[in-house]
């Protein structure tokens, strides 16, 4: 306790017995004669006075005092760069005027209280001030530390901060007008507390965000506080007459004191809102990565629509609109470990291709559009232990799923809190960035789009495949060259590591600072593939327009009976970016994978959006072609209805038929003289039918009801002989 004992160490007394009851300072010391000198720390120091040491030390050793840390006021904490000038000024003179009683008398002789009085008079004389000045000035030097900027100016105290001004009769606040007249305006009132309160009131419209400003709030508050009178539901409001202007606090005392009502942070909030402000304003604890073992603990997956238009691969005329881009970033190392660019909008059946893309190898999708990587190059294929996603594109049975098939754990952030996954979100920036998207034929132009200039959708260039491999090219760019200082821990700086997302990924694998997950190729083909309804048809399954065929022959037999018994339901599960292929479940619940059945068809390099718009492209009927095939099936079908109407008219004017079976009974025989008129001999038909004609009343005289059937067979026999 002892060895603590110094030249400006601060002591308080504990103990009621002891000779001083505030706080003071040491200001000098001496063994040989057993004497310390003290000042009190109070508002108002007085002299210093001498204390024996060793009865100073037994206070110490007893308990009755202890050593404590004296608080540097504010005006003191301060750079010599900060000090103003005339700070500086005035601090430099007040020195000057101590120095030669500071600096030039012994301490030993100077804390003796007629030595001391002396060398004060002496030196007020010599500089022309009061001695009580001078007085001042040592004892703030002596109690703040015996340091030159003690003698600072101790403004931030003036003013009689969070004290309430009380002005004089007659007096007013504000300053004076600056327009002199013949009716001037009257000067500021001196506000009442009612009048604070009523301030108070109506500036918490604005910080509430109720009013758009603060002028609407303090005509509101003139409203409801500063009339003559109120109305009733039965007048108008415009009959409200306010008090007089000298009545009536001003806008600049409205703000003012508004502002001391409530802090700015306080207005930010409310006039944010608790989304906006949760989002955007809120401070900041932690980190992302807080918490985290290391990689494939935690990755994050959003969506956005890119900012450019693309065109169809089959007619680049076509503009097909913008794609949607997924991104999956590791947490820990920043890493960018799978993606998909569809035309779908944010979704699970988007999500999932994303989710499959980061479990599966790189090496064939990067192969699959022209881009050739080593393993190591993008070595992430493993399923991470959570999920961090949003409502809209995970919340549902079918994303829910991945959880008991996959153990994968959802954190699934609220509504309107897109700062819950940060670090995907920041990524999109970036890879705007890179790709400099803005900047692309068809990219979304910035400014706003002067009259007259060209549409930017009409520069569309790339296709859905060409802006894919951008996306490829750019997200193994940044992998292996942005840097992610903040990062790095301790271990990682003292074995030199770099801070992009694949070293910083590789080291966390080297260091076991991450589990590989794995699953079974089928099971995350089974959960993360897009499902549909195909019907077995005879030809194959058929899906979207499109036959596929196993590749193992067992099913020719379901082929056969879809055939014989119709079509017959299936499931069927297929990946976007591979159309050429779909998976059905075989009977032991495997996943067998099916082909097209004409692979010519389509471009296999095609996307399954891509060919469904070209379906729906081809498919198209213009208006003209339309227009032209509705005329044609008008003029069709007044053709058809005039003929059957000539004939019609010509059967009504026929010699009427003696009787209904009659009429019935010889179909056949005319239909072998219509098909003899038909072969150019009009003279066996004529025979014919003159035999007819002879026969046929006696025939049907003879054998009654049967005469039809007789009519029939003779006139076969007829046939026969005239040939």
């Amino acid at each position: 306790m002892n060895s603590n004992l110094s030249v400006n160490s601060v002591l308080k007394p504990v103990d009621e017995s002891v000779s001083f009851q505030q706080p003071c300072r040491l200001l000098w010391m001496d063994e040989q004669v057993d004497l310390v000198a003290l000042i009190t720390i109070e508002k108002e120091p007085k002299k210093p006075w001498l204390l024996g040491l060793s009865t100073l030390r037994s206070l110490l050793s007893e308990q009755k005092a202890v050593i404590v840390q004296l608080k540097v006021p504010e005006f003191m904490m301060t750079l010599e760069d900060e000090i103003p000038a005339k700070y500086r000024n005035k601090r430099d003179a007040n020195w000057e005027r101590i120095r030669p009683i500071v600096q030039g008398s012994s301490p030993s002789r100077m804390f003796e209280p007629d030595t001391m009085g002396a060398l004060v008079k002496q030196q007020a004389e010599a500089v022309g001030v009061e001695k009580k000045s001078l007085y001042r000035l040592l004892y703030r030097y002596w109690m703040f530390g015996s340091i030159r900027n003690a003698l600072l100016p101790n403004y931030p105290n003036s003013g009689g901060k969070g004290v309430e001004k009380n002005y004089a009769p007659g007096k007013s606040p504000g300053r004076p007008p600056k327009v002199m007249s013949t009716t001037p305006r009257p000067r500021a009132k001196t506000l009442t507390k009612q009048d604070k309160i009523a301030i108070r009131i109506g500036y918490a419209l604005y910080c509430k965000n109720e009013v758009k400003s603060k002028g609407d709030a303090y005509t509101r508050m003139l409203r409801k506080f500063y009339c003559e009178s109120i109305t009733t539901p039965d007048f108008p409001e415009q009959n409200i007459t306010l008090k007089p202007l000298s009545e009536l606090p001003n806008q600049t005392q409205f703000e003012y004191w508004g502002k001391k009502s409530f802090d700015d942070m306080t207005v930010l909030r409310g006039r944010k809102g608790e989304r906006r402000w949760a989002k955007d304003h809120r401070p900041l604890k932690g980190r992302a990565s807080d918490g985290l073992f290391g990689p494939g603990h935690r990755f994050e997956i959003d969506a956005t629509v890119a900012d450019i238009y693309l065109i169809s691969r089959f007619n680049r005329n076509w503009i097909i609109g913008r794609p949607v881009v997924y991104v999956v970033v590791d947490v820990f190392s920043r890493m960018i470990v799978g993606l998909f660019v569809g035309l779908e909008g944010p979704s699970w059946n988007g999500a999932r291709q994303a989710l499959l893309n980061t479990f599966t190898d790189k090496v064939q999708f990067c192969a699959d559009y022209g881009i050739q990587i080593r393993p190591e190059d993008w070595p992430c294929a493993h399923l991470p232990q959570e999920l961090s996603c949003d409502r809209g594109e995970m919340l549902g049975l079918a994303a829910e799923a991945i959880v008991p098939s996959l153990g994968i754990d959802l954190v699934i952030a609220p509504p309107f809190r897109p700062d819950w996954k940060a670090v995907v979100e920041s990524r999109f920036r970036i890879l705007n960035q890179l790709t400099q998207i803005h900047w692309i034929p068809g990219g979304v132009a910035q400014r706003i789009k002067e009259r007259g200039e060209r549409d930017y959708r009409e520069d569309a260039t790339l296709t859905l495949r060409e802006f894919t491999e951008i996306i490829i090219r750019t997200v193994l760019h940044y992998n292996h060259h942005t840097t992610h200082p903040d990062s790095l821990t301790p271990p990682m700086v003292a074995e030199g590591i770099s801070s992009t997302g694949i070293s910083i990924w590789n080291w966390g694998i080297d260091h076991g600072f991450a589990t590989r997950v794995e699953q079974a190729p089928d099971l995350v083909k089974l959960q993360l593939l897009n499902k549909a309804a195909g019907t077995i048809q005879a030809g194959g399954i058929h899906f979207s327009g499109m036959l596929f065929t196993p590749e193992d022959d067992r099913y020719e037999k379901f082929f056969a009976r879809a055939r014989a018994n119709g079509h017959q339901p299936i499931d069927v599960w297929h990946d976007p970016m591979k159309p050429a292929y779909i998976w059905i479940r075989d009977t032991d619940k495997s996943m067998l994978r099916c082909q097209w059945r004409s692979p010519g068809q389509y471009d296999e390099a095609a996307r399954f959006e891509e060919i469904l718009d070209m379906q729906q492209m081809i498919n198209y009927v213009g208006p003209d072609q339309l227009h032209a095939e509705l005329t044609s099936k008008v003029n069709l079908d007044a053709r058809i209805q005039a003929i059957v109407d000539t004939a019609t008219a010509e059967k009504r004017e026929a010699p009427k038929p003696v009787s209904k079976a009659a009429q019935l009974a010889n179909i056949r025989s005319n239909r072998a003289i219509e098909r003899a008129a038909g072969t150019g001999s009009p003279q066996v038909s004529s025979d014919v039918r003159q035999q007819d004609r002879d026969v046929k009343p006696y025939i049907a005289e003879g054998y009654g009801e049967r005469s039809a059937e007789v009519i029939d067979i003779l006139s076969q026999l007829r046939r026969k002989g005239a040939k």
